[in-house]
């Protein structure tokens, strides 16, 4: 089954310049899309559900779904706050409200509900199409000084036929 993610979402490219493939390459090909500054679609993560990312009942797995949920938490509630540093999870808690299915194109969308000096609280929904199907409510550390940056994850634009703007 091929991904054919919507217009205007880029392959994210989390192991660029890395060595070794990280957790984040082995769960599936992440998809990423920025909109315009200010608004709900500033930053929304998309991804195909395929079958090896699903449980015996043939639902996309929670262990995926909370996996995904996190750095939509991370990537995309930094991003509307301006911060382009890696926020490690503090917290997070998950409501699975509905079952997302083999071949269901999947977005996650984060919503800064408040930022501290040193934390970020973020609420999250994956979505298929309208339809919201887990919610999550997360707590990430804002590290002093510059910390690590998840700069080494970049939107893949050869894949779009873009030029990479390094």
């Amino acid at each position: 089954m091929q991904d054919n993610p919507p217009d205007g979402f880029l392959r994210i490219d989390f192991d660029r310049d890395r060595p070794e493939t990280t957790f984040n390459g082995h769960i599936g090909t992440l998809y990423a899309r920025r909109g315009p500054k200010g608004t709900r679609d500033e930053f929304v993560l998309g991804f195909r559900v395929h079958q090896h990312m699903c449980n015996p009942a043939g639902g996309l797995h929670g262990g995926m779904m909370m996996t995904v949920a996190d750095l939509v938490g991370t990537m995309g509630g930094g991003t509307l706050v301006g911060l382009r540093k890696f926020l490690p999870t503090v917290s997070m808690t998950f409501d699975f409200v509905a079952p997302a299915r083999v071949g269901d194109w999947v977005e996650g969308r984060a919503e800064v509900v408040r930022q501290t000096r040193s934390l970020l609280f973020t609420n999250i929904y994956l979505t298929v199409g309208e339809e919201k199907f887990l919610r999550a409510s997360q707590i990430a550390k804002i590290p002093s000084g510059e910390g690590l940056t998840f700069g080494k994850a970049k939107l893949d634009r050869s894949a779009a036929g873009v030029p990479r703007q390094d």
